[in-house]
């Protein structure tokens, strides 16, 4: 029943990418497309007043760019599922959307063939990231000397929050799960920027994925270790 159906906004300056991602999205039951917009204003303006269960933004738009439209849009209906769709192959961008209430990420380049499971996940409350940028990296990074030196100069927290930040978990997330506060989280990350000479979120997230699996293998080796000596104390 089409009174049923969740509504939805495809915001894009490029009109053939709103017809193709019309087409892409018209065999889903369960959704309908109620509007369109070409700039950051006009697409805010809409959802202002359609008030549409999903709004899949682009970043690059004239005037208000799409994250700026994802930040004002989450003020105004908080239960916005907002899915971004963007040619920024860019952890940065992707980190800012995520921290800004985004429900996907994806990246147009791959859009025909994931939008199908990406629109499943968030319908079902999950979060989507496109395969490309969620992938782990699957082989052992080369370490230089400056990178090793420069990871002994971190504290063990400063080392956890990092390998939290390499596997694209929000300031948020990152308080949530190390059960401390998020300004807390917020100047360790400024700390680790400081400590290893980094300029914004995109070098700070690109040098962790560089790091990840060392990251993630010492925080897991200092947990079991934890463990360990637990049980000891119990004997």
């Amino acid at each position: 029943m089409a009174e049923n159906k969740k509504t939805a906004l495809i915001a894009d300056d490029h009109p053939i990418f709103r017809q193709g991602m019309k087409q892409i999205l018209a065999g889903i039951p369960w959704l309908r497309i109620v509007a369109e917009a070409e700039s950051g204003e006009s697409a805010l303006a809409q959802i202002e007043y359609l008030k549409p269960d999903i709004a899949i933004l682009d970043i690059a738009m004239p005037g208000m760019d799409g994250l700026t439209v994802l930040e004002k849009a989450r003020k105004i209906q908080p239960t916005l599922i907002a899915i971004i769709v963007t040619s920024y192959d860019d952890s940065a961008y992707m980190e800012r959307a995520l921290e800004l209430g985004a429900s996907a990420y994806v990246l147009k380049d791959g859009a025909s063939e994931c939008m199908q499971l990406c629109m499943d996940a968030v319908n079902r409350g999950e979060v989507f990231i496109s395969p490309s940028l969620g992938r782990p990296t699957p082989q052992l990074p080369d370490l230089n000397s400056a990178d090793s030196q420069a990871l002994d100069i971190l504290t063990e927290m400063e080392r956890v929050v990092l390998s939290k930040v390499a596997e694209f978990k929000t300031s948020k997330e990152i308080a949530a799960e190390l059960n401390i506060s998020f300004r807390t989280v917020q100047n360790h990350r400024a700390n680790i920027s400081a400590k290893l000479d980094l300029r914004g979120s995109h070098q700070l997230v690109s040098f962790a994925r560089k790091h990840r699996n060392i990251l993630v293998g010492e925080r897991e080796r200092t947990i079991a270790g934890q463990h360990s000596e637990r049980k000891s104390g119990v004997r």
